[in-house]
């Protein structure tokens, strides 16, 4: 039967159909399903949802459930603004554990690079880089770092993840004018953002693959991670991790430590082990 290609299609989900599963979560952005639709062949019956190969979640409101944002993604982009809002590592730092745990590759991006100055911007472009990451700097207003972030979405399935305000909509605007974006602005008092993506939405590229802009997430904690787990996420602990004295080291208050080592050796730097404590912090509690 031709729906007509790309034509949306209102479809229901059959009561039964995930009944284990908390409501948040049973079907997300990115899901592939099989369909069946009725006559007149406008609306439709979620028979199955496929596996999902990856998945971006986040704490349901009750923080008892987990709510499936994005599924079957390949890239997370991280946005951070390096001003307004104020830059912050914790941020990004933990939506790499909340990506990488969820099987998303994560990238990072500078934002309003024109507000910052040189050594503002290389000092974590730097660090990010030196861990493995890929660190892509852009400007709207002067519109720099523009064809570099088109290369990366280009026939890739990507979410756009990051605090409210720093520019995450403005990105796609530029890009993709045609999508018509509502882009929001800066509060002046407090220089956070305005929510204009209340939730996430798809958009098809050309030729091939899909972009995610997802709300502006204010806390976004990776789900039913253990504490003991966190260390597994930050790239560079790995190595030194192996010389702990105790096989179950927080590496937060242990003697004989082999990350705390690596921290005072300068291998490891003060900004990602301050996030890596207060990520462990509220993973315990």
């Amino acid at each position: 039967m031709d729906l007509g290609e790309g034509s949306p299609r209102l479809c229901r989900i059959r009561s039964n159909l995930f009944h284990q599963e908390p409501r948040e979560s049973r079907i997300a952005v990115g899901d592939e399903v099989r369909v069946e639709f009725q006559p007149p062949h406008e609306t439709g019956w979620i028979l199955e949802r496929l596996p999902r190969r990856t998945e971006l979640t986040r704490r349901a409101a009750d923080r008892s459930e987990a709510q499936v944002l994005v599924s079957n993604a390949e890239t997370l982009i991280i946005v951070s603004a390096m001003k307004r809002p104020a830059f912050r590592y914790g941020v990004i730092d933990r939506l790499i554990a909340v990506g990488l745990q969820g099987g998303l590759t994560p990238v990072i991006l500078f934002n309003k690079s024109d507000l910052a100055e040189a050594e503002e911007l290389e000092i974590p472009t730097r660090l990010y880089r030196g861990i493995g990451y890929r660190v892509i700097q852009t400007s709207v207003v002067q519109n720099s770092g523009m064809e570099e972030l088109r290369e990366l979405l280009s026939g890739a399935k990507s979410v756009l993840c990051g605090h409210s305000g720093v520019g995450k909509s403005s990105l796609i605007q530029i890009l993709f004018p045609e999508w018509s974006i509502k882009v929001g602005e800066v509060k002046r008092k407090s220089g956070t953002g305005r929510h204009t993506t209340i939730l996430a939405n798809m958009y098809p590229l050309p030729g091939e693959g899909w972009l995610v802009d997802t709300p502006g997430v204010r806390e976004l904690m990776p789900f039913g991670m253990k504490p003991q787990e966190l260390g597994s996420y930050f790239e560079e602990f790995t190595e030194p991790s192996e010389t702990c004295r105790f096989k179950s080291c927080s590496h937060l208050r242990e003697p004989d430590c082999g990350v705390k080592q690596a921290l005072e050796d300068g291998q490891i730097t003060e900004e990602r082990y301050r996030s890596y404590g207060m990520i462990y912090d509220s993973l315990s509690s």
